[in-house]
């Protein structure tokens, strides 16, 4: 732990030639180097703020065309019209989602599939500290359904179309989970915001098992998203542009996390359904 943060501190590389001074501009001016950007559509959740921004404004800035999900649609608006200020050629979509409601997450990819666009990118990167506690309205406790089981909806709903791309491009479709280091801690005050990223971390690592596909802050969100060198790897954990070892979750739990996440979903949306009856 002591190596990792003086290297850190240090800003020193790792084996991808980038480390926690580098910046998400400097890592996609790499990867469009070797790779046509232009091409490429991708999803950003969370984009209105922080990471979200940042990633957005720096793919925007490389002519990837973008869909801005956000739970605030005027803030998404607002965000939309500061990347087109600075990037007057982009293309920017905006569309609700509150990634708390398995209805909204629902209707947002009704929305974008109905656009007919291909999808070459989706970096979940939204994330909500909850500081009191609270329940989402498909009685899911907020912070988890928001920042990791709608993710996971998400996901599986846009993996068809995704696969659909990457046949019809022939090139490699990739899904981008950003968590945080608070997925290494066990029970504090953020419990709840550490458990939906260890949720997180798990669905990727099994994902990758079902999928053979994708993962994780702005530089890292960038250089995983796009950059030649990620061709091929799946499943594994990026801080500071570098692979790093996870908590340590088994396979089987990763599994069972999996099964037990459809569950809930399942049976959130028959109790919804017997509600409007």
């Amino acid at each position: 732990m002591l190596a990792r943060t003086l290297k850190y501190l240090l800003g020193s590389t790792g084996q991808s030639g980038f480390g926690s001074s580098s910046t998400a501009n400097e890592v996609t001016t790499a990867a469009a180097s070797a790779t046509d950007l232009r091409s490429l559509t991708a999803i950003i959740t969370g984009a209105t703020s922080g990471i979200g921004l940042e990633t957005a404004s720096v793919l925007v800035a490389h002519g990837v065309r973008l869909i801005l999900a956000g739970r605030n649609r005027d803030v998404a608006e607002e965000s939309r019209l500061h990347l087109a200020s600075s990037y007057p050629d982009c293309e920017i979509i905006v569309f609700h989602l509150d990634l708390g409601s398995l209805s909204s997450v629902r209707s947002f990819v009704s929305q974008f599939l109905a656009l007919g666009l291909p999808l070459n990118l989706l970096i979940n990167n939204a994330g909500r500290f909850v500081y009191e506690q609270a329940v989402s309205e498909d009685g899911i406790e907020l912070t988890f359904a928001t920042n990791y089981l709608g993710h996971f909806l998400l996901t599986k709903l846009l993996l068809e179309k995704m696969a659909e791309t990457a046949r019809e491009s022939g090139i490699e479709g990739r899904i981008v989970n950003v968590s945080s280091g608070s997925h290494r801690c066990r029970y504090d005050a953020g419990r709840a915001y550490g458990l939906s990223k260890l949720a997180m971390v798990m669905h990727t690592k099994e994902m990758a098992r079902r999928l053979k596909r994708l993962t994780q802050a702005a530089a890292t969100t960038c250089y995983v998203a796009v950059h030649p060198a990620m061709s091929g790897v799946s499943g594994k954990y990026y801080a500071d542009c570098n692979m790093v070892e996870t908590s340590n979750c088994e396979e089987e739990a990763e599994a069972r996390l999996w099964c037990e996440s459809e569950a809930m979903i399942h049976a959130a949306e028959e109790r919804a359904g017997e509600e409007t009856e």
